[in-house]
């Protein structure tokens, strides 16, 4: 039912735990049995003939271009091999368990009326407040408005839709444009009650494909000027997005606060506003 392709690089000054990580998240993919294909894209400027004589042995397929690639494109390129229905981008640093998948499973076939663009989790670690919880905290199927780009599973003919990821973006504001192109559309994306664990920028700490954010920062406030806020999560207008008036009104509210600080506290990383969300835009079951 679900195909994934995960994103791999590397470079000589990496630590082991790269490595390691990208093997201990495919591993944990083969304990998911709604989990039919895995493609790993190795984006690193060599092959890497240990990495894929270890995905063989799993019955991982592994790829690698022959060249350099950026985020966006390892993603798109492992994504063209799968056959699936639902088309899976994941991060290398993205641990599951064995129901992670059964459980997305469940919401697709009980939502089945819903205009699903895009399915994530739950995270134990996320740039997007609202995506971030433990995994004993109580959870809601919501609107989730935006998303990051960690774990995300595409209806397949939505993800061909939207041209995969841009390849305008080296691997920062990619989510933001694909949040985009999934409204304009008028397709959702889910925040569904799915806990996985992620470790976090193991890869952008040591420098990777997807290192360039001011550049990708700049070059996306110049596509869209209309989206800035100062002060906000990523300088983003996130009323844009919000489903739900009442978190729209005191975003916008927000917004306008002179005192820097305050705003932050409010609309800003961690802000007050973003843990009404999952239950002011939860679905009705």
């Amino acid at each position: 039912m679900f195909g994934v392709t995960v994103n791999h690089f590397h470079k000589q000054n990496y630590p082991a735990s790269v490595k390691k990580s990208t093997e201990f998240s495919l591993a944990l993919l083969k304990n998911c049995p709604e989990v039919t294909s895995i493609i790993l894209v190795d984006g690193s400027t060599e092959q890497d003939l240990e990495l894929k004589n270890y995905c063989e042995s799993l019955g991982v397929i592994y790829k690698h271009a022959g060249r350099l690639m950026s985020f966006a494109e390892a993603y798109n390129y492992g994504a063209s091999f799968l056959k699936e229905d639902w088309i899976t981008t994941m991060a290398s640093d993205i641990y599951v368990y064995p129901d992670t998948f059964s459980k997305f499973k469940e919401f697709i076939e009980k939502h089945k009326h819903l205009s699903i663009g895009c399915l994530i989790p739950y995270l134990s670690t996320s740039d997007f407040p609202v995506q971030q919880t433990s995994q004993t905290a109580r959870r809601h199927n919501c609107y989730a408005s935006v998303m990051t780009f960690n774990l995300n599973i595409f209806p397949k003919h939505v993800f061909k839709s939207i041209g995969g990821l841009s390849t305008k973006y080296t691997g920062n504001f990619n989510d933001i444009k694909a949040s985009l192109e999934l409204q304009r559309l008028g397709l959702e994306i889910f925040l569904v009650d799915v806990y996985v664990q992620h470790y976090g920028s193991l890869t952008l700490r040591h420098g990777s494909n997807a290192s360039s954010s001011q550049h990708d920062k700049e070059r996306f406030y110049l596509e869209h000027p209309e989206l800035t806020c100062e002060g906000g999560l990523w300088n983003l207008r996130l009323d844009y997005f919000f489903r739900s008036p009442i978190i729209k009104y005191i975003y916008r509210l927000s917004s306008n606060i002179r005192n820097r600080n305050v705003r932050e506290r409010l609309i800003g990383l961690g802000g007050w506003v973003y843990r009404f969300v999952p239950r002011l835009q939860r679905i009705d079951s």
